[in-house]
């Protein structure tokens, strides 16, 4: 796993959690916003490009963020995993009902920016069946950790809430490969 997105993940967490407990909600949130943006221009400059999704946790810690400030309440910013997942699988869903997983869709593209001795890797009957059933098995993946994580934002501590929402990474990794495996 690139150590930078790690960072963009685990550190504003963490920092929302300490800066919450000691600053309350508002320093919390601010600091939360402040680093994941911090974390997304680091990226931008050692990529040196602008990759758009490495944008899309910012984005919504500053929206749900800024709501949580305004209305007084952490469960704004708690739910951006909520959001994003509940969007990640709608996504999902719509590209699996038409017929083209969107994995499937996005692989001649990918397979394009892979080295020339690899390229065809990803274009592969094969392989694209086993993307099917990836892209098939995370709308489900999403799901659950999406309620999962509404959950514990509703009933438990902010600790156990980074917990269940760092736990959707390695939910991930295990979906994958079981979708990779199966069939």
């Amino acid at each position: 796993m690139n150590s930078t997105f790690l960072l963009m993940t685990i550190v504003p967490l963490i920092a929302f959690a300490v800066a919450d407990a000691m600053g309350g909600l508002k320093t919390g949130v601010m600091t939360a916003v402040v680093l994941s943006l911090v974390l997304f221009a680091a990226n931008w400059m050692m990529l040196g490009f602008f990759e758009p999704t490495s944008l899309i946790e910012p984005v919504f810690f500053l929206v749900l963020g800024l709501a949580s400030l305004r209305l007084k309440n952490s469960l704004w910013f708690k739910f951006q995993p909520v959001v994003v997942n509940g969007l990640t699988a709608a996504l999902l869903a719509g590209y699996q009902i038409a017929g083209q997983p969107l994995l499937v869709k996005y692989a001649p593209m990918m397979d394009k920016l892979m080295p020339p001795e690899n390229q065809g890797v990803l274009t592969d009957p094969r392989i694209l069946e086993k993307l099917a059933r990836v892209s098939h098995a995370l709308i489900y993946m999403l799901i659950i950790h999406a309620v999962w994580v509404a959950w514990v934002a509703l009933k438990k501590s902010n600790w156990a809430w980074v917990g269940v929402r760092l736990a959707g990474y390695p939910l991930l990794i295990l979906t994958v490969i079981i979708a990779m495996v199966a069939g």
